[in-house]
């Protein structure tokens, strides 16, 4: 079952200034005051109700990760009380902040990663600068977006490239493109599926918290294997003539027992199906942009907004031409599926900005200043009685240096939740990542700030310590 792939239109090799007549939104809609860009990033609500767990995930090894990391259903809910709440500390013990000092919004130490709860990343000046320059003029978005996602496809090896409103807008919006493909009228009636192909197939093993994005298309999940492994024949099965695209996740603990990216697009592409790769918290390693494309993935999105340190509401997708070409039509400005995921010029222009810094950076040096900072940490705490603490950094669980702190069963002393619940307390609150099936703290490198090491150390002491 082979199918023909859409011929890619000409690139675009400019992005021109336009002269802004109706305010459309194609036409950028406004153009953002300098000092608004110059003084910060603009905010952007995050949920933090309680997180709906995927029905499928307690079944399985992923599941498992999902209560753990996503104890966030109560973890962010009881942060949100907690850091709104009359007498909840206002983080004196950092830096000014103007504007969230006038909201009365408290900082926090962010030791959890670059989770979107609580912000991704901090952006580098040249991306403020380069979104400040930005927002001074109009272009067409579908220029811009163009031009942008040459570099994108430069940098990952891929026939084409985009901006999308972050990883999960780019599942999304991927699963559209496989389900539509430039058929105008099949744009517009999604999640209508009747007479798409609609069906997504996915190993059990990774149907994690996140997967149910997909679905928004109107698409139906078809599992295969079981929450332990995958054959290559059950996959081979569960393609049929309604097949859109074949879904693989590539994530910080996931499960490795299933079949692997190379397997799968072997598989998939001799059934004339493409297969989606959802990336989005993997680099570094650098390596990784290009990994999934040269490991046969057809489309992968990927977060702008965690260490790639872009816009949090920014993310890479990239992948086959013709599939790029209908994920551009699914996408905003366009009335379809994706118009709610809708992305400014500073925005795209802030991704490209941080994807060119993360592209110079060195590397490996950025590594060794995250592995200095969490060993600060470990070395604070190690020593006490009972306690565990190590720097783990791995291609599986740990993408960035962590501090990982656990606990002998038999030690005297609060528990683990005690501990998190006494960090988020203090002046300045502290986030980090508890799983509480392991018994584990986590103090993720990626957005230690100097000093804030220090800080976190001395207050574990005292927690640890305390009679």
């Amino acid at each position: 079952m082979q199918r023909r792939r859409v011929a890619q239109p000409p690139r675009v090799l400019r992005a021109p200034l336009v002269v802004h007549p109706t305010c459309p939104t194609r036409m950028n809609e406004s153009v953002v005051n300098e000092r608004v860009i110059a003084g910060g990033h603009r905010q952007r609500r995050h949920q933090t109700g309680v997180q709906v767990v995927n029905a499928h995930a307690g079944d399985s090894q992923w599941g498992t990760l999902v209560v753990e990391l996503y104890t966030g259903a109560n973890l962010r809910r009881a942060i949100h009380h907690r850091l709104l709440s009359p007498d909840a500390p206002m983080a004196r013990n950092l830096p000014a902040n103007r504007i969230y000092d006038e909201l009365g919004v408290p900082r926090v130490i962010h030791a959890g990663g670059p989770t979107t709860a609580h912000g991704g990343s901090l952006m580098l000046p040249e991306t403020f600068e380069a979104m400040a320059e930005a927002g001074r003029a109009f272009v067409t978005l579908d220029t811009l977006n163009r031009r942008i996602g040459e570099y994108i496809a430069e940098v990952t090896g891929a026939e084409a490239g985009m901006v999308v409103a972050g990883a999960a807008a780019g599942m999304v919006i991927s699963m559209a493109a496989c389900m539509t493909g430039t058929d105008i009228a099949a744009v517009r009636r999604i999640p209508d599926t009747t007479g798409l192909q609609d069906e997504l197939v996915i190993q059990k093993i990774h149907r994690g918290p996140y997967s149910h994005m997909y679905s928004f298309t109107g698409a139906r999940f078809i599992e295969v294997g079981n929450v332990n492994s995958c054959l290559p024949e059950e996959l081979e099965a569960a393609i049929t003539e309604r097949t859109a695209a074949v879904a693989f996740l590539f994530a910080p603990g996931t499960p490795r027992g299933g079949l692997t990216l190379p397997q799968v697009a072997d598989i998939a592409h001799a059934r004339g199906v493409p297969v989606i790769v959802d990336a989005s918290m993997t680099v570094p390693p650098r390596d990784n942009l290009k990994r999934f494309i040269r490991e046969g993935a057809d489309l992968v999105a990927m977060s702008g907004g965690k260490v790639i340190r872009g816009p949090q509401a920014t993310g890479l997708l990239y992948g086959r031409a013709d599939l790029i070409e209908a994920a551009h039509l699914n996408n905003s400005p366009n009335h379809a599926i994706g118009r709610p995921s809708k992305i400014a010029k500073e925005e795209m222009v802030g991704l490209y900005a941080a994807l060119r810094s993360y592209m110079d950076s060195d590397e490996e040096e950025m590594l060794r200043e995250f592995h200095e900072l969490v060993e600060i940490i470990v070395d604070d705490v190690g020593e006490l009685d009972g306690v565990r603490a190590s720097v783990e950094f791995d291609d599986d669980r740990y993408f960035v240096p962590t501090a990982v702190i656990g606990f002998e069963p038999d030690r005297d002393g609060p528990e683990p939740q005690e501990v998190v619940d006494a960090l988020l307390a203090g002046d300045p609150p502290i986030v980090v990542r508890f799983e509480p099936s392991r018994g584990l703290i986590e103090a993720a490198s990626a957005n230690l700030q100097p000093g804030e090491p220090e800080i976190i150390g001395q207050r574990l002491r005292e927690i640890l310590t305390a009679d």
